[in-house]
């Protein structure tokens, strides 16, 4: 089976209506490319050109077929003026012949153009397939950099989340640690206004007592010097000669109030 064959009958009219609707919009002044009847008939390139020739080998033919009648001058001529007939047919003949061969130089015009699109569009083709093959070389290079980038980056990673890991064990012994010295802090504080309070207290009770004292001891020496006010001094009595002198206790004057009070 040739390659004609293989091309289904729905790409086979795609292909040839869009070769139409190019030839109608260029005016029917130029036939369709190969790539443009591709790229509209959603095809590929061999489906396109096989079509494609036959669709042109059918234009000039169409467009330049010839009249079934007999020629005037054939008819007129008669069995009678064979000679006449021989001249027309040779003529017709040669006409032929002609139209023939100008069809044959276009349809060889049409192929030469054809085969110049046909190089054209392999061409392009292969720049994009080169195009799209170095793109890739580019991006397998790059995921292989970014491969061993990431091979080289993961122990660090690793290690930099083992640190992490014991920075965060640190951190909570830390807070632990502060918790801690806050509520020693708080004892010790707590322990310290107790020992103010106890301190001022013992200071209350310190003055206390000490106004007690001398409230007490004022009271007393006030007593003893107004009792040693009341008794009459005794009197001295001077020794005589050869006597010792007596060994009783003179008066000794008691300390004065304000001397007592003088006691803090």
């Amino acid at each position: 089976m040739n390659q004609a064959g293989k091309i289904s009958t729905e790409a086979r009219e795609r292909i040839i209506a869009a070769a139409a609707e190019l030839y109608e919009k260029s005016g029917r002044k130029r036939h369709p490319s190969v790539d443009q009847v591709r790229q509209l008939a959603g095809v590929d390139m061999d489906a396109a050109s096989v079509v494609l020739k036959d669709w042109r080998r059918v234009q000039p033919a169409t467009a330049a077929a010839l009249d079934g009648e007999v020629p005037e001058g054939v008819s007129q001529a008669g069995l009678a003026a064979l000679e006449a007939i021989w001249t027309q047919a040779k003529a017709l003949a040669n006409d032929s012949l002609s139209a023939a061969q100008a069809a044959w130089e276009r349809e060889r015009a049409e192929l030469d153009q054809l085969r110049a699109e046909l190089a054209g569009a392999f061409e392009r083709q292969a720049a994009e397939l080169d195009a799209t093959r170095r793109q890739l070389s580019a991006s397998l290079a790059l995921t292989a950099q970014q491969a061993q980038d990431l091979a080289v980056a993961q122990p660090q990673a690793e290690a930099f989340r083992e640190r992490m890991d014991k920075a965060e064990v640190r951190v909570g012994e830390l807070e632990r640690e502060l918790s801690e010295a806050k509520s020693e802090l708080l004892r010790a504080q707590n322990e310290l206004r107790l020992s103010a309070a106890d301190g001022r207290a013992a200071e209350t009770a310190l003055a206390k007592l000490r106004g007690e004292l001398l409230q007490s001891g004022a009271s007393a020496a006030m007593k003893a010097e107004v009792a040693r006010i009341k008794t009459p001094p005794k009197p001295v009595v001077a020794p005589q000669a050869g006597e010792e002198p007596s060994l009783t206790a003179a008066y000794t004057p008691q300390p004065a109030a304000e001397d007592i009070l003088k006691f803090r």
